[in-house]
């Protein structure tokens, strides 16, 4: 089949899919697409793109003895004990396959034998504070037969390509795990909006913060949200309770999680039992301590007297503002070379100062490119210190949500060589060719560099 058959298909599909909603229409849908990619996959030399079996072993842990995750690092990169990057430089569908979306957690995986809570015949949402009207709970029940909604899009970890940090902007005092570019994946969610849980309990006048709270996840898992960022989209942002058309997993929160469409991953609170909206503003280990920008070109918030600190935070800690919305960020399906980096993950397809290898000749370049906050309008690319180009985009380009496949053609000559990728959102802002520091090595967006050695 031609590409431009392909690229018609494809469209075609996802329209009818989404248009009408329907369960076997979405299953096609992820079918295709992973059918699609498989045919679509970029050329590297198989010394580039090979993967060993599994990682490592993961130390096992106390009695009882369990895996600390549930699924299998067959088609993951071992970050480290409870976090798993997707392997990038092997991705091709529209839509990411769960065995090969990214896990990011802090803890083991809690599962339904150590927390009855989160069997669905016991789970309940508890949503209450002084700026609610009427406080409830909810059960799973009570949730799947509410009006839901489903959207497909991008979650994100914060870290993603915080590896561009050490090997492309020369910060060696960025502190965090080697992510390199797959923190990122795609899927369809389904969840209950806001608009409608607003609806169910009422917001009193000047309700301030919404803490999304886990309750089973170690004991320090929660992440307020201000009420005027949820009441500014309460129909994008609300609980999930399917990824990709099934039921959520447990390494994805099972049975319930957030779903907040451009906001970073820590923002969409797995495991969740209680949201607590009040009208004061929460301060957790994962608005200061974690999860947040810390530098000079970035300033304080402001603490007020009212404010509550939770888990033995202080306003001592207070030393940034929250990661919020992400980036504009491309990537090519290329492994990015490790010369600077504090570590190498252990199953990593390069070792390190290792570059990727390619056949000369005429080649096709694909990669990813997403831009939560307006959607990508196209992507460009130079080789070599030369003239951006405009890249092809893939159909479908489903808003600023979702990310986009884009290819390129590179004849590629002998020797070594440097593509870099930049992506033009709909606002027209375009990624840029640094960052500004910030000591955890949050939302990295800087244009990223890919070596490759043709041969």
């Amino acid at each position: 089949m031609s590409a431009d058959k392909q690229r018609a298909q494809e469209e075609a599909l996802v329209k009818e899919a989404l248009c009408t909603g329907g369960v076997s229409d979405r299953r096609r849908f992820f079918v295709s697409a992973a059918a699609f990619g498989a045919a679509a996959a970029a050329p590297l030399a198989a010394s580039a793109q090979a993967t060993p079996a599994s990682a490592p072993a993961t130390a096992a842990p106390a009695a009882p003895p369990r895996r600390v995750l549930v699924k299998s690092d067959a088609r993951l990169l071992n970050i480290g004990a409870t976090v798993r990057s997707g392997n990038y430089w092997d991705f091709s569908t529209y839509i990411t396959p769960i065995e090969e979306f990214y896990v990011r957690n802090h803890y083991p995986t809690p599962l339904v034998a150590d927390k009855p809570v989160l069997d669905p015949k016991n789970w309940k949402l508890k949503i209450h504070g002084n700026a609610v009207e009427r406080p409830m709970e909810i059960t799973y029940d009570d949730l799947v037969k509410m009006p839901s909604r489903f959207m497909i899009a991008t979650l994100e970890c914060h870290g993603n390509a915080r590896t561009l940090f050490w090997e492309q902007l020369e910060m060696k005092e960025v502190a965090g795990g080697n992510w390199v570019m797959g923190a990122v994946g795609q899927a369809e969610w389904q969840y209950v909006p806001m608009s409608h849980i607003f609806n169910l309990v009422g917001l009193k006048k000047g309700a301030k913060s919404a803490l999304f709270w886990s309750g089973v996840d170690g004991g320090d898992m929660g992440r307020p949200i201000p009420v005027d960022d949820l009441t500014s989209r309460p129909d994008d942002i609300g609980i999930c309770f399917r990824m990709n058309g099934n039921e959520l997993t447990p390494d994805h929160g099972a049975p319930v999680r957030m779903v907040v469409p451009g906001w970073g991953g820590t923002a969409w609170i797995k495991w969740l039992t209680e949201i607590r909206i009040d009208s004061h503003q929460h301060w957790s280990r994962l608005n200061t301590r974690g999860e947040v920008y810390i530098g000079p070109a970035y300033a304080a918030p402001e603490v007020t007297p009212t404010d509550e600190f939770i888990g033995g935070i202080t306003k001592a800690d207070v030393k940034g503002p929250m990661v919020t919305w992400m980036p504009i960020k491309t990537t090519l399906t290329v492994p990015l070379v490790l010369e600077k980096s504090p570590s190498v993950p252990a199953n990593y397809p390069l070792k390190r100062g290792e570059w990727p290898i390619m056949k000369s000749g005429r080649q096709v370049m694909r990669g990813y490119a997403w831009a939560p906050q307006h959607g990508i309008r196209h992507v460009e690319y130079r080789v070599d210190g030369g003239r951006w180009q405009r890249a092809n985009i893939w159909g479908p380009n489903l808003g600023k949500y979702t990310w986009v496949r884009f290819d390129f053609p590179w004849d590629a000559g002998v020797g070594d060589h440097v593509i870099e990728t930049r992506g033009v959102d709909m606002a027209n802002n375009v990624q840029p060719e640094t960052v500004p520091f910030n000591q955890l090595g949050m939302a990295n967006g800087a244009i990223p560099k890919f070596k490759i050695r043709v041969v």
